[in-house]
Formats: C-alpha cells, sequence, structure tokens
C-alpha cells in the first residue's frame, strides 16, 4: 500500500512538471551528506551497549514549487553503512528509504530558507552478533535548510532527520545541487 502511494506522488509530481503552465516549479537535485547514527542494543549478556557512529549519505529529490510559499518534494536516499565493534560485537546497519514531503519556504531575493515534513518508508539491514536481519516502516521526517538559486540551478545546504525507526537517532546534513525547469 505505501508503495503505492509513493509511486502515485511521484505520477502526480512528474505530470505536472511536464505541463507546460506548471513547469516553472518542477526541480530536481543530488545531495551528499553525513548521516549520524545513535542507537543502542543488547550484547550476548544482555547488557545496553550505546552506538554513536557517523557515515557518508547520499540522495536524489525532485520536488514541485506550487506556489511562493509551499510545495512538494520528495525523492530516494541512502544513509549509508555504519560500523561499530563494542566488547568484541560486529554491528552494522545499513538503512535506505523513499521519503515524500510538504515543503514550506519563504524566499528572499536568491535565497530560500524552508522547513519540510512528511514520511519516509524505510528500510534497514542489520547484523548484530553475526545475526542479519531486515526490518521496514513509515515514519514521520522532517527537515530544514536554506539555499541560494541563480537562474535554474542552485545549491542547498539541510539538516533532515528520522523521527522513529530502529535507531533512536537518524540524521542527515547535506550540501546539494539543484536544476529548476
Amino acid at each position: 500500500m505505501r508503495f503505492t502511494v509513493l509511486i502515485m506522488t511521484m505520477l502526480l509530481i512528474l505530470s505536472l512538471a511536464t505541463s507546460g503552465a506548471l513547469a516553472q516549479g518542477f526541480y530536481l537535485g543530488a545531495g551528499i551528506g553525513n548521516t549520524f547514527y545513535s542507537s543502542e542494543y543488547k550484547d550476548a549478556l544482555d547488557q545496553i551497549k550505546n552506538i554513536d557512529e557517523n557515515s557518508l549519505g547520499w540522495k536524489i529529490f525532485g520536488g514541485f514549487r506550487a506556489e511562493k510559499l509551499i510545495g512538494i518534494e520528495g525523492g530516494y536516499r541512502n544513509f549509508g553503512k555504519v560500523s561499530s565493534t563494542i566488547s568484541g560485537s560486529l554491528f552494522e546497519s545499513s538503512m535506505t528509504g523513499w521519503d515524500v514531503e510538504a515543503l514550506g519556504r519563504l524566499e528572499i531575493l536568491i535565497v530560500d530558507i524552508f522547513a519540510k515534513a512528511g514520511a519516509m518508508f524505510w528500510s534497514n539491514t542489520v547484523t548484530v552478533l553475526g545475526k542479519t536481519s531486515d526490518e521496514s516502516g513509515t515514519d514521520f521526517f522532517w527537515g530544514l535548510g536554506a539555499g541560494l538559486h541563480l537562474g535554474p540551478f542552485g545549491g542547498r545546504l539541510e539538516w533532515e532527520m528520522l523521527a522513529g525507526g530502529p535507531q533512536d537517532n537518524l540524521s542527515m546534513v547535506s550540501l546539494s545541487a539543484t536544476l529548476g525547469f
């Protein structure tokens, strides 16, 4: 069901972008950044171990600015792979996800300040004590950022966070390039 909703949303964005009257607000982008991951798990002795790691992540996204203040955005991201060895136990997590958000923005000359909120459909592969498991779910996803735009080209710096999910904290700071149509 959630995959169908995501596909329908992406098709709506693409159909709006290809119509001549609305194509002006469509944009595509790609970014790279640092993922911050923190969680805890129980080891073989049932003791709680904390994990606080960083990883290189990337994303691709597209959106549509319907008005000067609002828009919609969606994309795919790979949060990277975090590994940690605690008390001789190996922990690995690799998380990816599709997201869709409503976007509120304030445009001041060539600078955009924005906030977004929506949902992420995530998938996570975790290895703890040699056992691998796959998890998936849908959780609240939000972010804040600022960008510059010079004609159709732009760049932006943003911080995004997944509220919920299998970890205690998962956020990403990224630098992205955008191309508007």
